[in-house]
C-alpha cells in the first residue's frame, strides 16, 4: 500500500536524499557560476592590465627613440639644410636600431618631408598627419595606408622647432598573438574609420565582423544556448576622427566543458546517493515497520479471540521488546475482561443463572427433537411488596434463596436455568413424556413454597407457574419462552399456582397484541370507530336529568363490536389507558361545551382507573382541556372503583384532594363488592358513592338486598355523600329507591347509554313526559 508507513519511511528518506542532491546541485550550480563569473571578470582584468602594460612599454619604447632621434645633431642639421639623402640614411638606420616598422619627417604644415620605407601615403594619410601636430608627444593609434601603427609625433628643434619626426610600431598578426599569448584572450583592433581590424582569432569567418561574432556567438551546452565569448571594449588613444578600439574576447568554451564534466560527476554521485538511500531506507523502515507489522498481526489474533499467540521475533530493540510485552499483558488483560464481560453479558449479575437473551441461544443450540423437555416458568407473587416494606436487600436475598433452589431441583435433570424478568425464572429440565413431570413440578413447587430464613426473618413466598412441553407445544426457544410467560399470566389471573399451557393461548395472546396496536391505531386516527355514550341519571328529588355517565364504545371499521371491559383491559395491561383517557377526557368535555351552547346544562361522569390517577400529567391535562373548552370544573365528576383506591390509596387520596381543588367532582364507583372499610371510607374525599349493580337489579325481589342499600344510603348521606344506584331496570326498583330518598338513579329502565345525538333527542321526549 503506498499509504504503509514503510513506503512513507521510505520516500521520507528518499525524499530528504533527493532535496538534499537538489540543494547541492543549485548550490553547485550558483557558486560554481558565480566563480567562472569573477574567474573570466578577473582573466580580463589581469588581461586588461598585461595590455594596458604593454602599450605602456611600446609606447616608452617608441617616446625613447623619438627623442634619440630629434636630439640627434647631424640629424637636427640634415633636417635644418633639407640634406634629403642624410635625413633618409638617417631615418632608416634609427629605425633598424629600435625596430620601428615607421619613422617618418613632417615639415611645419604636416607634410610628409621623408620616410623609411619605400612607400607613398595618400591624402587620407596626410590629414591625419596634420590631425597629429595636435598630439605632439603623446602615442596614438592611427591609420596608414590600411595598416595600424602605434605612433608618436615629437618636434626636432634648432632651436626652434624646424620639423616633426615620427615614430610608429605596427600593430599585425604577430602583434595580437603575442597579446593573446600574453592574456590567454582573443584580442581585436578595431579601426572604426576605414573598418580595419586586427585580431588573434585564426579561424575567422567571411565577412568577419568581430562586434557581432565575439557578441552574439554561441554554443549549444546542456543546459540550452550559451554565449561562447565574454568581452570587454578598451578606447584607445586614437585620432578624433578615426577612433580605434582593441576588444578583449575569453572563450568560455574550456569553462562549460569543466562545468559540465563537474555537473555530470554530481549527478553521478547524486544517483548513487539516492540509490544508497532507497536501499538504506527500505533497511531502515523494514527494521522499524516489521515490529509494527507483527504487533498488527497480534492484535488481528486478538480481534479474532485467539491472545496465546507469541509469533515475535526475538532481535528487536529493548523499546520494541517493551512494546510488545505491552501487548502480550494487553491481551491478557482483555482476555480476562472478555471473559468477564461474556459472562456478565450472558448471565445475570444476582443468581449467576443466564439471563433471557443467552437462555434463548442456549435453547436453540441444545433443543433436540429426538428428547423431550419441561419449560417452567416461575413467578414470585408480591416481591414487590418485600422490596417496599423490608428493603431491596431482603428482595436481592429472596430471589438468590429462590435461585439456589431452583437449581437444587433442577441440576438433579441436568436442566438450565434463567433469570428472565425481575421476579420471573425459566428452568428446562428433560422429561420422558410421561406424566412424571407433573409429579416433578408439584415437587419443585413444594420446594419453593417451603419458608424461607432470609437475615433471621421467616418469609413466605407466593409463586404462580407457568408449563409448556418440548416438542409438543413448540419447536423454537422464542415460541417456547413467550407461550411458558403466557401460561404464567394466565395461572396467575386465575388464580392458580401451576398453570400448563393449552392450545390457542398463544394465538389468543397474540391477538390482544394485536387488538391493543389497532386500539392505539384508532386513537391517533380518530377516525370514528372509538366514540361515546351517554346513559342518563334521573335526579329522583327534582324528576330531572342532570347528570350522564359516559361510556367508551369500539366498532371497528369492519362493524365488529369490541367490548368495552375487553379492550379498557388491554389497554390498561399495556399503558395504554393514559392516552385513551386523554382522549374520553377530550371527547366528553368538548361535548358538554356543545351541550351548553345548546342550553343543555348537564353534569358527565368520567371512569378513570389507577393508572390514570397515577400518571404525572393526569391533573394538568384535565385542568388544561377545561379551559380550552371554557367548561366549569363543576361539571366532570371523575369515578373510580373501590380497587383503585385501595391499591392506590397514598397517592389516590392526593390525587382526589388535588381534583377536589378545582371543583371537579369526585364519585367512587361499585361500592358494596369490594373492600373498603369504613374507617377508609370517612377518609376519602369523594362527593358520591355510586351502589354497584349487583344490589340493584333485583331489588324489588331481594328483602336482604333492600336492607343493604337502604343502610347505605343512609350512612352516605349521614357522611356527607350523595348516593346513585346504577342497574335500574324495573319500576318496582325505582319507586324503592325514590322510598329510600336515594339522589341519582340510571339503568335500563331509564334507557341504555345512548350517542350525544340520540341522548338530546331522548332528553327533550323525556322533559316533554314529564312537563
Amino acid at each position: 500500500m503506498t499509504n504503509s508507513l514503510k513506503n512513507r519511511i521510505t520516500i521520507l528518506c528518499v525524499g530528504l536524499v533527493l532535496l538534499t542532491t537538489i540543494v547541492s546541485l543549485f548550490s553547485f550550480w550558483w557558486s560554481t557560476s558565480q566563480f567562472n563569473e569573477k574567474k573570466v571578470t578577473q582573466d580580463i582584468n589581469v588581461a586588461e592590465n598585461v595590455y594596458k602594460q604593454y602599450l605602456t612599454s611600446k609606447e616608452s619604447l617608441l617616446l625613447t627613440a623619438a627623442k634619440v632621434l630629434t636630439a640627434d645633431f647631424g640629424f637636427k642639421q640634415a633636417v635644418a639644410t633639407r640634406d634629403a639623402n642624410t635625413i633618409s640614411s638617417v631615418l632608416y638606420n634609427h629605425s633598424q636600431r629600435i625596430n620601428a616598422d615607421l619613422m617618418l619627417l613632417l615639415d611645419l604644415s604636416g607634410k610628409l618631408v621623408s620616410t623609411n620605407r619605400q612607400q607613398d601615403f595618400d591624402d587620407n594619410s596626410q590629414v591625419l598627419m596634420n590631425e597629429l601636430l595636435n598630439n605632439t608627444e603623446q602615442s596614438s593609434f592611427v591609420v596608414l595606408n590600411n595598416e595600424l601603427y602605434q605612433v608618436i609625433l615629437l618636434p626636432i628643434k634648432a632651436p626652434r622647432t624646424v620639423a616633426y619626426s615620427l615614430v610608429g610600431f605596427k600593430i599585425d598578426e604577430s602583434v595580437v598573438l603575442e597579446l593573446k599569448n600574453l592574456t590567454g584572450l582573443d584580442v581585436s583592433f578595431i579601426a572604426k574609420g576605414d573598418d580595419l581590424v586586427r585580431s588573434s582569432l585564426l579561424e575567422r569567418p567571411v565577412p568577419f565582423i568581430p562586434t557581432e561574432y565575439f557578441h552574439k556567438k554561441t554554443t549549444s551546452r546542456i543546459f540550452g544556448e550559451q554565449l561562447v565569448y565574454r568581452n570587454r571594449d578598451l578606447s584607445l588613444p586614437s585620432l578624433n576622427q578615426h577612433s580605434v578600439n582593441v576588444m578583449l574576447s575569453a572563450d568560455l568554451t574550456q569553462s562549460y566543458s569543466e562545468f559540465e564534466r563537474l555537473f555530470f560527476t554530481l549527478m553521478f554521485l547524486a544517483a548513487i546517493t539516492i540509490v544508497i538511500g532507497i536501499f538504506t531506507s527500505s533497511l531502515l523502515a523494514k527494521n522499524l515497520t516489521m515490529p509494527l507489522s507483527q504487533l498488527a498481526s497480534l492484535a488481528r489474533q486478538f480481534a479474532r479471540g485467539n491472545y496465546s499467540v507469541d509469533a515475535m521475533s526475538k532481535k528487536q530493540s529493548s523499546e520494541i521488546s517493551t512494546l510488545i510485552d505491552a501487548f502480550k499483558n494487553m491481551g491478557n488483560d482483555i482476555q480476562e475482561r472478555e471473559q468477564q464481560i461474556s459472562f456478565a453479558a450472558k448471565h445475570d449479575t444476582l443468581t449467576g443463572f443466564y439471563n433471557r437473551s443467552a437462555m434463548l441461544e442456549v435453547l436453540n443450540e441444545q433443543l433436540n427433537k429426538d428428547r423431550e423437555y419441561t419449560l417452567v416458568a416461575i413467578d414470585i407473587r408480591g416481591l414487590r411488596h418485600i422490596n417496599d416494606k423490608l428493603g431491596p436487600r431482603i428482595g436481592d436475598d429472596c430471589l438468590k434463596a429462590v435461585a439456589g433452589r431452583i437449581a437444587e431441583f433442577s441440576d438433579e435433570f441436568g436442566g438450565l436455568h434463567a433469570r428472565i424478568g425481575g421476579d420471573e425464572f425459566l428452568t428446562v429440565f428433560p422429561s420422558d413424556g410421561s406424566q412424571n413431570f407433573k409429579n416433578d413440578i408439584v415437587g419443585l413447587m413444594a420446594q419453593l413454597q417451603a419458608c424461607y430464613t432470609i437475615q433471621k426473618l421467616k418469609i413466605n413466598l407466593r409463586f404462580s407457574t407457568g408449563v409448556v412441553q418440548y416438542p409438543a407445544q413448540g419447536l423454537k426457544a422464542d415460541d417456547l419462552i413467550r407461550r411458558v410467560l403466557i401460561a404464567v399470566d394466565n395461572g396467575e389471573n386465575a388464580h392458580e399456582s401451576i398453570h400448563y399451557y393449552q392450545a390457542g393461548e398463544d394465538e389468543e395472546h397474540l391477538e390482544r397484541l394485536v387488538m391493543i396496536d389497532e386500539l392505539k391505531q384508532a386513537i391517533a386516527d380518530d377516525d370514528g370507530q372509538l366514540f361515546m355514550t351517554y346513559q342518563p341519571k334521573l335526579n329522583i328529588a327534582s324528576q330531572k336529568i342532570d347528570k350522564v355517565e359516559s361510556l367508551i364504545r369500539w366498532q371497528q371499521k369492519d362493524g365488529r363490536w369490541i367490548s368495552p371491559e375487553l379492550f379498557i383491559d388491554l389497554a390498561e395491561q399495556s399503558g395504554l389507558i393514559v392516552e385513551l383517557t386523554e382522549w374520553v377526557i377530550k371527547t366528553v368535555i368538548k361535548q358538554v361545551e356543545q351541550w351548553q351552547k345548546n342550553g343543555i346544562y348537564m353534569q358527565a361522569a368520567i371512569n378513570v382507573s389507577a393508572q390514570d390517577i397515577a400518571y404525572p400529567g393526569f391533573h394538568s391535562n384535565l385542568v388544561s382541556t377545561l379551559k380550552n373548552y371554557s367548561v366549569a370544573p363543576a361539571l366532570i365528576t371523575i369515578e373510580l372503583t373501590e380497587r383503585d383506591m385501595i391499591e392506590n390509596e397514598e397517592k389516590g387520596i392526593q390525587a382526589l384532594e388535588n381534583l377536589k381543588a378545582i371543583g371537579v367532582k369526585i364519585s367512587l364507583d361499585d361500592y358494596g363488592v369490594g373492600q373498603t372499610s369504613l374507617g377508609r371510607l370517612k377518609m376519602l374525599p369523594i362527593d358520591e358513592l355510586k351502589l354497584d349493580k349487583c344490589f340493584i337489579l333485583k331489588l324489588d325481589e331481594s328483602e336482604k338486598d333492600q336492607f343493604i342499600v337502604e343502610s347505605t344510603i343512609t350512612l352516605g348521606h349521614q357522611l356527607g355523600f350523595s348516593v346513585v344506584a346504577e342497574g335500574v331496570e324495573t319500576a318496582g326498583s325505582l319507586e324503592l329507591l325514590k322510598s329510600m330518598k336515594c339522589d341519582h338513579v340510571q339503568g335500563y329502565y331509564l334507557s341504555r347509554p345512548l350517542k350525544a345525538d340520540v341522548f338530546e333527542q331522548w332528553l327533550k321526549e323525556f322533559n316533554n313526559e314529564h312537563a
